[in-house]
């Protein structure tokens, strides 16, 4: 990396993936500190400012579903403004890494990266001659480099697993890209290059256009990432800048290993029909997969549950029945083609699966056996669909294909879900965890240690380095260190203020009371006459004539009883106390471990300084 102020991998690696939870803006800044802490062993002394968009009122930029976060950091040196953009985390996202990453048809989240980094410049204030530094992780880093390479909109990109550049998307982005690359192929269209020009011709002269701005690029990438490894063999994917690669998972042989040998068109409707199920799951889980795999409204089938009930739903609900046939044949001939392709290389897709030991050989039966039980129902629509455009009344009704019809639609209605489910209890997906981790920061991160200093997800990890080889979560104890001194200190104050106000409230209240007895005695000895009917008892009118002449008020006021709360108010001090006392001795217990030039000491000190 170049010499910037937050100048680490580790850092911009750590601060990526801490982005994703999309913390308000003084959390972030405790993290930047608290990561620049660990990293350096030094304390960040500069100007932070930070701007998200969801700060932004631009509705352009929130229909897009990019997501970012620019901070502007100041060093009284030098001034940076960093960009985090963030990966797929939500459904537009994920119709971009179909339209965008993958097809190269939509250039709508690079180009609000750029909207979104001119915003940011301005809400900030930052100077124009300020360098911009993007930071990405997965589609983040895709959305970075195309609008760098298509707009200029950074000075330096770095990368962590990224998704690559789409020449095709390039080519609609970049004016002047499109214009060498009409010169060059003599074409015009993006389809007729499509169709005209080899994609790895393509390919090659975007590797070599965009060269000049390929150093000021940086990735790491881990071999066994299944984002590169698959996107490799899709038709416009770049690969440009400079890459660090590193084997983070050595059990494997890694997803671009087993993708060699199978056919890129075969990948890509892999990855398609892996889209549409992520989107479908994401928009509710496995409950509203129907709805969105096949865009039917099932409340229309609700009554359908037999073919008696699907004849009476079609004779006498026309209109829903049409709209769920339209909806079905937009739906189920591609999805079904993306099955069929899948079951095609099952042996090739899956047996490679469970030979590199991803997945277990139950699993890949399973995962066959409901795909396969998928295309039979699909076909069985499709068949109905046709004889639909074929037929009417009466014939419609009695054409066998109908009556198959009409038993799929009440399986994707009720034993659709039931596949998924089994698909999903085999185990099949959480065996793919692995490969998802290799996509991860964390796993990058631990592949990347060095010496005593190691990542747990995130947070870094010392190893001792004297004695036995103990491993402490350093970020964690830091942390632990940092926020609970502050909440012994707060419940200290809150002591004290209790233990005055013991004092003042009992204290005046007793004053209080007491003089209101004092006032009261003045009263009847200053005016005795005026008790008079206190001596009705000691005779009758009218024959009654006596006279208070005098009063005399003999007055004992005992001390305040059962007001001492000083027992009390003793053990909540000695409570923070031990607290503080056992906060140290877990400081010194990890001090003790590591040697001196650690400087373990110095960050918990520290720690207490942001």
């Amino acid at each position: 990396m170049a010499e910037n102020i937050l100048d680490y991998k580790s850092i911009s690696m750590r601060l990526t993936n801490e982005e994703y939870k999309n913390m308000d803006a003084a959390e972030m800044e405790s993290k930047i500190k608290q990561i620049y802490l660990e990293e350096t062993g030094s304390l960040l002394d500069a100007d932070i400012k930070i701007f998200h968009t969801s700060d932004s009122n631009n509705k352009l930029l929130a229909s897009s579903g990019y997501d970012g976060t620019a901070i502007y950091v100041d060093d009284g040196k030098q001034e940076e403004l960093y960009v985090i953009s963030q990966g797929s985390t939500n459904g537009p996202d994920w119709s971009f890494n179909a339209k965008g990453v993958f097809a190269g048809e939509s250039t709508v989240q690079p180009a609000s990266t750029d909207t979104f980094v001119t915003e940011a410049k301005q809400h900030l204030g930052v100077d124009k001659d300020t360098k911009v530094i993007s930071w990405g992780h997965s589609l983040g880093h895709h959305n970075n480099a195309t609008s760098f390479l298509g707009s200029d909109t950074f000075d330096e990109v770095y990368g962590m697993n990224g998704a690559q550049v789409n020449a095709y998307e390039l080519f609609e982005l970049d004016r002047e890209f499109q214009k060498a690359i009409s010169d060059e192929f003599d074409v015009r269209l993006k389809d007729e290059l499509r169709d005209t020009v080899p994609a790895d011709e393509i390919e090659e002269f975007t590797k070599n256009y965009y060269k000049d701005k390929s150093d000021d690029i940086h990735q790491i990438i881990s071999s066994d990432d299944p984002l590169n490894g698959l996107t490799t063999y899709v038709p416009g994917i770049v690969e440009i800048g400079e890459v660090e690669v590193y084997d983070t998972n050595p059990s494997v042989p890694g997803i671009g290993e087993l993708a060699k040998d199978i056919p890129p068109e075969v990948i890509k409707d892999v990855q398609d029909l892996a889209l549409i199920y992520a989107k479908a799951d994401n928009a509710g889980g496995t409950k509203e997969v129907a709805n969105q795999l096949f865009g039917v409204n099932m409340d229309y089938l609700k009554d359908v549950n037999s073919l008696g009930s699907f004849l009476s739903w079609y004779t006498f609900n026309q209109g829903e029945f049409d709209e769920t046939v339209k909806a079905l044949n937009k739906s189920v001939p591609p999805l079904l083609d993306k099955v069929r392709v899948v079951l095609d290389n099952k042996d090739l897709i899956f047996g490679r699966l469970q030979e590199a030991g991803y997945i277990s050989l139950k699993e890949k039966d399973t995962m066959i056996e409901e795909l396969e039980l998928i295309e039979s129902h699909l076909s069985t629509i499709e068949d109905g669909l046709n004889a639909n455009s074929s037929l009417s009344g009466v014939q419609f009704l009695q054409d066998i294909s109908i009556v198959a019809f009409g038993g799929s639609l009440v399986w994707i209605k009720s034993s659709l879900t039931s596949s998924i489910e089994r698909m999903k209890d085999s185990g099949f997906f959480e065996s793919l965890n692995k490969i998802v981790a290799s996509h991860s920061i964390p796993e990058l991160l631990a592949a990347m240690s060095k010496g005593n200093k190691s990542y747990f997800g995130t947070d870094m990890v010392y190893t001792a380095t004297k004695g036995d080889p103990i491993k402490v979560n350093i970020s964690a104890a830091l942390r632990m260190y940092r926020e609970t001194l502050p909440i012994l200190e707060e419940k200290e104050t809150k002591i004290r203020n209790f233990e005055q106000a013991v004092k003042e409230e009992l204290d005046e209240s007793y004053k209080d009371e007491k003089r209101k007895v004092q006032d009261e005695i003045n009263r009847m000895e200053s005016s005795p006459s005026s008790y008079r009917d206190l001596l009705a008892k000691h005779g009758h009118l009218p024959a009654f004539n006596k006279e208070m002449k005098s009063i005399k008020v003999h007055e004992v006021f005992c001390p305040l009883e059962n007001s001492d709360f000083d027992e009390e108010i003793h053990e909540l001090k000695k409570s923070v106390e031990s607290g503080k006392l056992y906060i140290e001795k877990y400081r010194k217990a990890i001090e003790d471990l590591f040697d001196e030039e650690d400087n373990v000491s110095r960050l918990f000190d520290f720690s207490r300084r942001f």
